[in-house]
């Protein structure tokens, strides 16, 4: 006999050994986990991704293009033109990087000239922050995260001649002290906060021994900051230090850990430097206890590639020649804005907290500089009962403020007025030894009168009314600067009087200063007073009228419209600010603390808990039944609603016309009436309710996919990805045309990577230093930011980018502002002039920055087509902020939105909320019915979701005037680009689709090669157990 064969049984027939029996079992536990994990894997693309799509589409690129179908031979369809490709951008980007680097960075102290170093230099870098130097709060960062790297602070300093102590920076990075790290600050937009400094001690260092290597070197301290989206900085560490003596400071302090290694570097080194990497004006008192630490940067944020400029001003290869935009206050908690900021929460007749919060502005104008200078004009001059007040002993730095390494001499100072017009000029004059930039601030006084006590109407001592940033001057050589501005600049809104803005009768002052601080001593010495300043740079104006002026600035410069009261009922029930009684009307906190609630929000010690402990807990004051039914009401305040409205609904018309054809076409033509029948009932759903991030195709008008990109410091996507500093660097170079280029470069990115909308810039004002998003805002100074703002939206415009300038208005707060779960906006207390003098500024600046050049191509009755130019507005977007007016969500309120913006402004362009996902509060109808246009949503069961219903007249209007802002913005930007009249628009199948579709099928093709392997693999076992039972039965039949 021969052997048997594996497997094989007595009888012949082949067996099924254990090994394969245990290969099956492993085989088919393998293709039921690949089963699983493909069906979860198909779930998830179908059920994840379609609701995510919108913004993974827009970071991968829409595919679209556009379908002439008529002859464009000899047309130049570009309408709009990048400067650059994408291979040749990079290096314009990281020039103008540097640039604003170079010029953003304010040199604050400089004792003994200690600055610049000599090459050779070795830097110490002391601080745990030294591992983020350059990085500031924003919001990428605060998604993202921040990296820990040396590598670029690194090498810029050894391009310049210098070197690092590298065994404590691998200290910090690698050693002990890698386990000190400041907290993040907000936390998913504001869900919770981590404000924890948590300072590598310097015992920490001494124990480590890396104390030694710091011998012979240049020590550096690195005072940073963040916060975030969401939450506002600490007006107390209760929550966030461990030591009694620390959670009684402010974030705004160094702590006492901080301050030990401060003392340290003034006890053991004669040349010291602080780096203040933040955009808050911090507290820097405390420099005066450290003579040692002899200078001082402020570097908020140092983009991609400004790391190189900050080591170039080290080393003096850059003149450092930044001012500041806010004012350094050595006690932030004893501004008249801080004493209502924060965490204050209404509560019902029964004392029993509500879920609306509210903000105070009793400080009225006198914001920043505001206040401070013209508390001391008025103490120097002992008028207003202005007390005690020590102007030394509460300004560290004041606005404007900034240091060089050279001298400028100014001279030849003088005003001319031509009508409306004022030119003030001034000679600078470069007497140091090396080349610089200088920056001529010009301010304007004017008076306070009888009339403007006894009605209520403020006065700032000095008020900044234009500025300009001289060439780069050599060592004698000089410039004469003209700045210009209008003489309604100088106009006063008198809310309780004329309702409208006035211009006193008397004497007004316009001074060139160095700072505002030093502008108002040249007006006190025009005066006769005696103070440091200089006379001769103050000019004296007395205008023709001889009693207040009600009327001529009583209607709008660029439409005539009435320019009148409009928010009395945000006024409130407080008590503002007044520079008739300082001491009388400063403001107090507006309400008391509630007892037994900590605040969870930062808020500032305001009592003691049971053991006698300070304690913050969250102010409160009782909102009456009338005040609580306004902030749950819907109603948008026009009057018009529930009207007669004599619209007939219309959809789907087929009229022949592409969103191509209304290029070129004003605003009010009427052919718009034509494509606006067009449009469907789904177009206005998904684009009044779901416009968030972009705003989709619309295959009945040929609207093509819009991209709209966050952020205020770069395109997050639809651009190059380039992160350039944030806007208060960029705001600290008082420079017009880096704000400019900035802007030019934005909109080039855009035509490059596929952006049509940029929402930015940011324009709320730094109304404390506390505020959670200082880093994406500009200043204090409303002038200034809209100063910023103007220059880059006109830029942008020029490539045909539309900017939603934001977050509009009054948006200067983030803690309780209504975007997370349990929030209802913040109610915002403020008078008009306050209103339209500051907060509303720099956003009316931006609406009269004038126009840009609108190419476009028109066909004529032949059929032929010819190009053509036009103007529009620069100005074609707003964002919506989530606070109230008033008791009014801003985005809903009709006397804002239509009153001001679409009234008095004429603007027709397109007005966004702000993220609307999480904003229950925020009601599309009230949206529309106040002049608002689009919800920023994408999710369709997201926030607040609108119902448009199709039959009603009235509801059909307000939509059909949204979908009208919408498209006419869209027709006059850059996405038009390619498009003849009659175009239409080709949406391929973009990128979400394509992995949704291959995954779907793939996965499905898997499963069924699975199911089709495991029902073959069943057939051929089932065939070989029946022939095994077959030989079985044989072999039994044998035997018998």
């Amino acid at each position: 006999m021969g052997k048997k064969k594996p497997g094989a049984s007595a009888g012949g027939v082949r067996t099924v050994s254990r090994a394969r029996k245990v290969g099956r079992v492993i085989k088919t536990i393998l293709k039921s986990a690949l089963v699983v994990v493909l069906a979860v894997l198909m779930v998830a693309v179908n059920v994840i991704l379609p609701g995510n799509s919108r913004m993974l589409n827009n970071m991968v690129g829409i595919d679209q293009s556009w379908s002439n179908s008529m002859s464009t031979e000899g047309i130049d369809l570009q309408y709009n033109k990048a400067d650059y490709t994408k291979d040749s951008i990079g290096d314009a980007e990281k020039a103008l990087d540097q640039q604003i680097a170079a010029e953003g960075v304010v040199m604050l102290k400089n004792d003994g000239d200690t600055l610049p170093y000599a090459a050779g230099t070795t830097f110490s870098f002391f601080g745990e922050s030294s591992k983020l130097l350059g990085s500031s709060q924003s919001m990428v960062s605060m998604v993202t995260g921040s990296k820990s790297t040396s590598d670029a602070l690194n090498s810029a300093l050894e391009a310049e001649g210098f070197s690092v102590n590298t065994t404590l920076q691998d200290f910090y990075a690698n050693g002990a002290g890698k386990d000190y790290n400041m907290g993040s600050g907000s936390v998913n937009y504001g869900d919770g906060e981590n404000f924890a400094i948590n300072e590598c001690p310097l015992s920490v260092m001494q124990d480590a021994g890396v104390l030694d290597s710091a011998k012979g070197t240049t020590p550096v301290f690195v005072l940073r900051r963040v916060a975030g989206e969401g939450r506002d900085m600490p007006r107390s560490m209760y929550n966030h230090a461990a030591s009694e003596e620390d959670k009684e400071k402010s974030y705004l302090e160094p702590d006492s850990t901080e301050l030990q290694i401060l003392q340290y570097i003034n006890d053991n080194f004669d040349d010291g430097l602080v780096l203040v990497s933040t955009a808050s004006a911090v507290e820097l008192d405390w420099l005066q206890q450290f003579p040692n630490i002899k200078a001082c940067l402020v570097v908020p944020s140092t983009g991609t590639d400004g790391m190189s400029s900050l080591a170039g001003i080290l080393s003096g290869r850059v003149n450092p020649s930044g001012r500041t935009v806010d004012t350094f206050a050595a006690d932030a908690l004893a501004s008249p804005a801080a004493q209502n900021f924060g965490d204050y929460q209404y509560a019902d007749k029964d004392g029993n907290l509500t879920k609306y919060n509210y903000v105070s502005y009793e400080e009225g104008i006198y914001v920043g500089y505001k206040y401070y200078e013209t508390r001391y004009e008025d103490a120097v001059l002992g008028q207003g009962n202005a007390g005690d007040y020590n102007y030394d002993s509460e300004v560290c730095y004041p606005f404007g403020y900034g240091l060089s390494y050279t001298n400028f001499d100014w001279s030849g100072f003088s005003t001319s007025w031509d009508g409306e017009k004022c030119t003030a000029s001034v000679t600078v004059t470069n007497t140091g030894d090396v080349a610089g930039k200088d920056v001529v601030e010009v301010y304007a006084q004017s008076p306070y009168t009888d009339y403007d006590r006894a009605n209520g109407v403020e006065k700032a001592s000095v008020q900044l009314v234009g500025f300009a940033k001289t060439r780069l001057l050599s060592p004698g050589e000089s410039q004469t600067v003209d700045v210009d501005f209008d003489r309604s600049q100088l106009a006063a809104y008198d809310s309780q009087g004329a309702g409208t803005y006035i211009f006193d009768a008397g004497t007004y002052y316009v001074t060139a200063g160095r700072n505002a601080h030093d502008a108002v001593n040249n007006v006190l010495a025009a005066k006769g007073a005696n103070v440091s300043g200089n006379a001769a740079m103050a000019a004296s104006y007395v205008p023709e009228n001889t009693e207040v002026d009600t009327t001529t600035y009583a209607t709008d410069s660029l439409t005539g419209k009435s320019v009148t009261n409009r928010f009395d009922d945000a006024r409130g029930d407080v008590t503002y600010l007044s520079r008739a009684d300082w001491t009388g009307t400063f403001p107090k906190h507006d309400g008391t603390p509630y007892q037994g609630d900590i605040s969870d929000w930062g808020g500032e010690l305001n009592a003691t808990d049971e053991n006698g402990n300070p304690v913050p807990y969250t102010w409160t004051k009782v909102a009456s039944d009338d005040l609580l039914a306004q902030l749950d009401s819907t109603d948008s305040g026009n009057p018009n609603v529930d009207g007669t409205f004599p619209d007939t609904p219309t959809y789907g018309a087929k009229n022949g016309l592409t969103l191509a054809d209304m290029r070129g076409l004003d605003y009010n033509d009427p052919t718009w009436d034509s494509l606006l029948d067009q449009l469907t009932v789904e177009d206005y759903d998904v684009s009044i309710n779901r416009g968030g991030y972009g705003t989709v195709q619309l295959e009945s008008v040929g609207k093509p996919y819009n991209v709209d990109a966050d952020t205020a410091s770069y395109l997050i996507y639809g651009g190059t990805g380039h992160a350039f500093e944030g806007p208060s660097t960029l705001a600290q170079t008082w420079n017009q045309e880096l704000y400019t280029a900035f802007g030019n470069m934005i909109g080039n990115e855009s035509l490059l990577g596929g952006a049509a909308g940029w929402y930015a810039p940011s324009m709320n004002i730094h109304r404390t230093p506390f505020s959670g998003r200082n880093g994406e805002y500009y200043s204090e100074d409303g002038f200034l930011s809209g100063e910023v703002a103007s220059c880059s939206v006109k830029a942008a415009a020029e490539k045909g980018l539309y900017a939603t300038i934001k977050h509009f208005v009054l948006n200067d707060q983030e803690n309780h502002r209504g975007d997370r779960a349990g929030q209802y906006s913040i109610a915002t207390w403020a008078n008009e002039q306050a209103i339209r003098e500051i907060y509303l500024k720099p956003f009316e600046m931006v609406m009269k920055a004038g126009n840009v050049e609108e190419n476009y191509v028109e066909k004529g009755a032949d059929g032929t087509l010819a190009a053509k130019t036009r103007e529009i507005p620069v100005a074609q977007a707003i964002m919506t902020g989530f606070n109230r007016i008033g008791a009014t969500w801003v985005g809903g309120d009709y006397d804002l939105l239509t009153g001001v913006v679409r009234g008095e402004w004429g603007f027709n362009g397109w007005i966004i909320t702000d993220n609307a996902n999480t904003g229950t509060f925020m009601d599309a109808k009230q949206m529309i019915e106040a002049g608002g246009d689009t919800k920023l949503t994408y999710q369709s069961n997201a926030g607040n979701v609108w119902t448009f219903e199709k039959d009603n007249p009235e509801a059909y209007h307000y939509a059909r005037e949204a979908m009208h802002h919408l498209l006419y913005v869209t027709a006059n930007s850059h996405v038009m680009n390619g498009a003849a009249p009659g175009a239409t628009i080709d949406y391929g199948l973009q990128a979400v689709d394509k992995v949704r579709i291959g995954v779907t099928v793939g996965g499905a093709a898997g499963i069924a090669l699975v199911f089709w392997t495991g029902w073959r693999n069943h057939k051929k076992r089932a065939a070989e157990r029946a022939a095994a039972a077959a030989g079985t039965a044989a072999g039994d039949g044998d035997k018998a």
